[in-house]
Protein backbone atom coordinates (compact mmCIF):
# COMPACT_ATOMS: atom_id res chain seq x y z
CA UNK A 1 0.00 0.00 0.00
CA UNK A 2 1.31 3.38 -0.99
CA UNK A 3 1.43 5.77 2.05
CA UNK A 4 1.28 9.73 0.98
CA UNK A 5 3.30 12.26 2.57
CA UNK A 6 2.83 15.78 2.56
CA UNK A 7 5.91 18.28 3.22
CA UNK A 8 5.57 21.89 3.90
CA UNK A 9 8.60 24.03 4.61
CA UNK A 10 8.30 27.84 4.91
CA UNK A 11 11.57 29.93 4.38
CA UNK A 12 11.10 33.57 6.17
CA UNK A 13 14.61 34.99 4.75
CA UNK A 14 13.16 34.19 0.84
CA UNK A 15 9.85 34.59 2.20
CA UNK A 16 8.60 31.35 0.21
CA UNK A 17 6.65 28.10 0.41
CA UNK A 18 7.87 24.79 -0.50
CA UNK A 19 5.91 21.61 -0.53
CA UNK A 20 6.98 17.83 -1.58
CA UNK A 21 3.79 15.51 -2.32
CA UNK A 22 4.95 11.56 -2.53
CA UNK A 23 1.94 9.21 -3.53
CA UNK A 24 0.06 11.93 -4.22
CA UNK A 25 -2.92 10.76 -6.44
CA UNK A 26 -5.33 13.62 -5.93
CA UNK A 27 -6.96 14.89 -8.94
CA UNK A 28 -7.09 19.10 -8.95
CA UNK A 29 -10.56 21.05 -9.94
CA UNK A 30 -9.85 23.86 -12.27
CA UNK A 31 -7.89 27.13 -10.76
CA UNK A 32 -4.96 29.84 -11.26
CA UNK A 33 -2.90 31.11 -8.49
CA UNK A 34 -1.95 34.86 -8.24
CA UNK A 35 1.68 34.05 -7.32
CA UNK A 36 4.29 31.76 -9.06
CA UNK A 37 4.34 27.88 -8.78
CA UNK A 38 7.30 26.08 -10.47
CA UNK A 39 7.03 22.43 -10.07
CA UNK A 40 9.71 19.49 -10.24
CA UNK A 41 8.85 15.60 -10.90
CA UNK A 42 11.50 13.13 -9.25
CA UNK A 43 9.69 10.08 -9.68
CA UNK A 44 6.46 8.61 -11.84
CA UNK A 45 4.29 11.03 -14.49
CA UNK A 46 1.91 13.96 -13.86
CA UNK A 47 -0.79 14.79 -16.52
CA UNK A 48 -0.99 18.38 -17.00
CA UNK A 49 -3.85 20.28 -18.46
CA UNK A 50 -3.48 24.28 -19.33
CA UNK A 51 -5.30 27.04 -21.22
CA UNK A 52 -7.06 23.62 -22.73
CA UNK A 53 -4.03 21.76 -23.74
CA UNK A 54 -2.89 18.54 -22.35
CA UNK A 55 0.65 18.19 -21.27
CA UNK A 56 2.48 14.70 -19.73
CA UNK A 57 4.96 15.68 -17.11
CA UNK A 58 7.85 12.69 -16.50
CA UNK A 59 10.33 12.27 -14.28
CA UNK A 60 13.42 15.42 -14.29
CA UNK A 61 10.73 17.72 -15.84
CA UNK A 62 9.98 21.11 -14.34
Amino acid sequence: MKREVRTVVYDDDLRIEAYRFKEIMQPFPNHFHEHYVIGFVEEGQRALSCRNKEYSLNKGNI
